[in-house]
């Protein structure tokens, strides 16, 4: 899947991010997970709020009425256990584009962003 990490500059911007999780990604089996971190009462509690193993069809960007970015959209390709049909996932991650942290290693990725957290895996199960 990779050839080096080292290839990859800098990112300056949510077009590249998108760009750079298409090339990782597209067509790989991966096992997606989005957390969300609430906070209540001084408690820190984390939520999974989805997690699933797909392969990655896309990856955009959502944008708003007023042409601002505030999302990340991934579809997915599910396996299904009834006959093995695929059906589709879309993942949404809420994201400010002034505070995006992704953290890349040699078979995952994680895209960090207010309260919440897309971690995507190769599949190796």
């Amino acid at each position: 899947m990779m050839e080096s990490l080292e290839m990859f500059e800098p990112m300056s911007g949510l077009e590249e991010l998108v760009q750079l999780v298409e090339t990782l990604y597209a067509d790989e089996r991966v096992a997606v997970r989005l957390e969300m971190q609430l906070e209540r009462d001084g408690a820190v509690t984390d939520l999974v709020l989805t997690q699933f193993d797909a392969s990655l069809d896309l990856c955009d960007i959502v944008m708003s009425e007023s042409d601002r970015e505030i999302a990340l959209e991934f579809l997915f390709q599910e396996l299904s256990g009834l006959g093995g049909a695929e059906e589709q996932s879309v993942v949404t991650m809420p994201i400010d584009p002034q505070d995006v942290e992704v953290d890349l290693h040699e078979s995952m990725m994680t895209v960090e962003s207010g309260a919440f957290t897309l971690t995507l895996q190769v599949f190796r199960g």
